[in-house]
């Protein structure tokens, strides 16, 4: 697939198959391929929202494990540092 096109584009083409086939005024051989048109769309869509999806739980993913990374600091003491120093 080649040129992916967006995903917006896509749902326009989809509603426009779905328009047609609703109004119901084109041949049988016409309805079949623009219903084959939508259901080639509707898996280009779901393949676009599955890959969506997985960049969203890879991020929120980093997002947890740089978070369980700041909650467990060594707490820090006035004491320690003076120790340190002398």
């Amino acid at each position: 697939m080649a040129g992916q096109q967006p995903f917006e584009e896509l749902v326009a083409q989809l509603e426009e198959r779905a328009r047609r086939l609703e109004e119901g005024n084109i041949p049988l051989e016409e309805a079949m391929t623009t219903y084959e048109e939508g259901a080639a769309l509707v898996r280009q869509l779901r393949e676009l929202l599955d890959k969506a999806e997985l960049r969203v739980q890879r991020l929120q993913a980093d997002l947890q494990e740089g978070a369980a990374f700041r909650e467990d600091p060594e707490p820090y003491s006035e004491a320690e540092a003076s120790d340190d120093a002398g």
